[in-house]
């Protein structure tokens, strides 16, 4: 069923004023971002109904539900538009990912975008982890895919404004059962967050952060925490202006809750609270913070799971400090997120028991008490002097604050699904989106007051308090240039605080590595191949940076000889692999000493390279009587030699191998040795254009020193392509190591 109206629906929305088309007769107020307009889980609302029935009929205050629109999204709704992720065309052979965009007081669908999901690690079940961000000043939305792929949709029409592959590009990690981080606004920056292994002094892994100009894409800053973080992580961002400067507050995967200046990408300050990444969503309020986990605590208390603690946030620039204020230890609260009411924490643990604690002292008012379900996942919603709970069995509770702790009002529960997904109110409609279905739920007497975002984030100091230039911000950030082109860098300059102050004074640029500068235009050198630069620009004693990959166009090859690292362009290679000597010449090496690196992807080049042919030496030892997977990724597809289960494989989706369902020889058994040297050939066509495009897929494997074979030991076909992407590597070398060397990329010849 595709939406599903009760039998007052009609009446009701004419009496709300819920018409296509039409203004409400209350106030509006949208719920532009995951946690809402206060980035807090909480509205200004009133008449909202205590209970509803999700089956509908008379007096369930159901205006409508979508029993074909689930998943653990949580929607948006911007300008009478409500925006969710989900899966598209799921269980066939052309299964992607969508944004959908409904209707908001009806529930009709208004457009669909639909993309591929590809080298992603994502299961199709956790697609929509993430949830898209509204930009009231555009009207368009952000969403990052379960493939880190970041697009920029019109809101109004769903028309692709620019995408990022975010994973080829910069080396984003999707992985660990779909945990992808939320997208924040402000004001000309877009800024997401995710485990990258980038490329030269930014190799090893690290929770990054990325701010792009919001209307074309362009990288304005790249920020980070610390190397080597233990988790990927899905804590959402909050801002805030404290004392006079504005923040951006999460939690990382490296277990600390971060602060950053949201135009620079500068780190202020960061409390270390959990051994493993912080998944709940810190709560900011004035100049505190709260925020918990459920993992083990950071010495002295990693024998302890779990804890909730109070940060005291001062000071501006270098002087922003962190206090702690208060920490209760053993509440295990790893995912739902809490809501501030009064001067009390209520907090709802992974086990749906209710804790209430003094916002000041953290002194618990009510512990582990249980009054709905047994598991928990979802936020806490706090509108009209109620707390809505939704919980992950399918239960859902309407909560009162009483002066000893709460009562509760309704509970109740749907008929088929969890709640993964929070609620949310818009427009003084309550949605409850569960993993089958959405509901949409209000009363005819529902009232919602709008809200400003600029007076939201509070007030920062007058620039006049601080007009010295203190930060110099080069952009793009990033970029890939060819050999010989031109790239012409933009600079601002920002105070101590992280706003925007005049540019004045010369402007010095100075090139480390291939390159010239002329003005503010690099030149990159005719004869580069395959390496990098960093421009510095400087006035006085300050100075901000970029960086460009300078890639030449097909054909290239790459023998290692006389190389100590992996190509310096390359993208998520050089952490993982090394130069070593094997056969008595140098190969690369994918070693299996890092923990969480075993399974890995390496890129090569730009992502809008097609029909090309990816081709290269390969070799796996045993080890602990295992062989590894060898691979080679050509336009978002891994050829792959699988060591344990002798078969070879072409795939896209690697978690949900969707081309095994329209080709049955996307698998094959393939028998190989260790310490054998093949041949892997790997050829990629593009057949017609869109929307009839369809993508060949050939393989070939042979002993190497072998005529290669006239036909393709393995071939299989999309009908639902990946049209272009960055050529690279994939290997899995969890015991067993990989070599790989003579490595070729071409353009197709004429014929396969």
């Amino acid at each position: 069923m595709r939406l599903s109206l009760n039998s007052q629906t009609a009446i009701t929305l004419m009496a709300l004023g819920f018409v296509l088309n039409l203004l409400p007769l209350c106030q509006a107020g949208d719920w532009s971002y995951w946690r809402g307009p206060n980035f807090n889980g909480s509205v200004n609302a009133s008449q909202l109904p205590d209970d509803w029935d999700p089956e509908g009929g008379e007096g369930s205050n159901l205006l409508w539900v979508r029993e074909d629109i689930g998943g653990p999204c949580t929607p948006i709704v911007m300008n009478g538009k409500l925006y969710t992720i989900q899966r598209s065309e799921p269980g066939t052979a052309r299964e992607g990912e969508k944004v959908v965009c409904l209707n908001a007081a009806t529930g009709e669908t208004i457009w669909e975008n639909r993309y591929n999901v590809w080298l992603s690690d994502v299961p199709a079940e956790r697609v929509g982890w993430s949830s898209v961000v509204g930009d009231p000043e555009t009207g368009y939305v952000y969403a990052l895919g379960a493939c880190d792929i970041f697009t920029c949709m019109n809101g109004e029409t769903g028309e692709t404004i620019w995408s990022r592959p975010l994973h080829e590009q910069f080396g984003m990690l999707s992985t660990y059962g779909g945990r992808t981080n939320f997208p924040v606004i402000h004001e000309d920056l877009v800024i997401i967050s995710g485990i990258i292994i980038n490329w030269g002094n930014s190799a090893k892994p690290n929770h990054r952060l990325i701010a792009m100009e919001k209307e074309t894409g362009e990288i304005r800053w790249f920020s980070g925490t610390r190397d080597l973080p233990y988790d990927t992580t899905y804590s959402a961002p909050s801002l805030v202006t404290i004392d006079g400067q504005r923040q951006l507050v999460m939690g990382a995967g490296d277990g600390a809750i971060w602060g950053f200046q949201p135009r620079t990408g500068k780190p202020l300050w960061h409390y270390d609270l959990s051994l493993r990444g912080i998944f709940a969503t810190p709560l900011v309020v004035g100049n505190r913070v709260y925020a918990s986990h459920s993992e083990e605590n950071v010495a002295p208390f990693n024998n302890l799971m779990g804890g909730v603690v109070g940060l005291e946030i001062s000071g501006q620039g270098e002087q922003t400090a962190v206090k702690e204020l208060w920490k209760q230890m053993e509440v295990v609260c790893g995912y739902s997120e809490p809501v501030m009411i009064g001067d009390r924490l209520y907090v709802v643990d992974d086990r749906c028991k209710m804790w209430i604690f003094d916002a000041t002292t953290g002194e618990p008012i009510v512990e582990r008490k249980a009054f709905v379900s047994s598991r928990q996942r979802s936020a806490l919603l706090y509108a009209d002097g109620k707390i809505y709970v939704t919980s992950e069995n399918g239960r859902w509770a309407v909560v009162a604050p009483t002066e000893d702790g709460f009562e509760v009002l309704n509970k109740g529960s749907i008929r088929d699904g969890d709640f993964a997904g929070s609620p949310i109110v818009a427009d003084a409609r309550l949605y409850f989106p569960s993993t089958t279905a959405l509901y949409c739920v209000a009363t005819e007497d529902s009232k919602q007051t709008n809200e400003v975002l600029s007076e939201l984030l509070g007030e920062e100091s007058p620039i006049e308090q601080n007009p010295s230039i203190a930060q110099l911000q080069v952009f793009p950030a990033e970029a890939i240039l060819k050999p010989g082109e031109q790239l012409p860098l933009k600079v601002k300059a920002f105070n101590k605080i992280g706003q925007e102050v005049e540019l004045t004074g010369e402007v010095n640029f100075e090139v480390d590595g291939s390159g010239t500068i002329s003005g503010s235009v690099f030149t990159a050198p005719e004869d580069s191949i395959h390496t990098g630069s960093i421009i510095t620009a400087t006035i006085g004693d300050v100075s901000g940076s970029t960086r460009i990959r300078i890639i030449p166009e097909l054909p290239w090859k790459f023998t290692f000889d006389g190389l100590k690292d992996p190509p310096l362009s390359w993208v998520g290679a050089r952490y993982r692999h090394v130069i070593r000597e094997v056969d008595g010449s140098p190969a690369l090496v994918k070693v299996n000493t890092i923990p969480k690196g075993a399974r890995s992807r390496a890129w090569m080049g730009p992502s809008d390279l097609k029909n090309y042919t990816i081709s290269a030496d390969a070799r796996g030892a045993r080890m602990s009587d295992q062989l590894p997977d060898i691979g080679l990724t050509n336009h978002g597809y891994v050829l792959d030699l699988m060591g344990e289960s002798q078969q070879l494989q072409i795939r896209t989706w690697s978690a949900q191998n969707r081309l095994s369902l329209g080709n049955e020889a996307s698998t094959i058994p393939f028998e190989w040795k260790e310490d054998t040297w093949y041949r892997i050939k790997f050829r990629v066509d593009i057949e017609s254009e869109p929307p009839a495009a369809i993508a060949v897929l050939r393989g070939k494997v042979w002993p190497k020193g072998e005529a290669e074979p006239e036909e393709w030991t393995i071939t299989a076909t999309d009908e639902s392509p990946n049209l272009n992407a960055s050529p690279g590597l994939y290997g899995n070398a969890k015991v067993a190591e990989l070599y790989l060397d003579n490595i070729e990329v071409a353009e197709n010849s004429d014929e396969p």
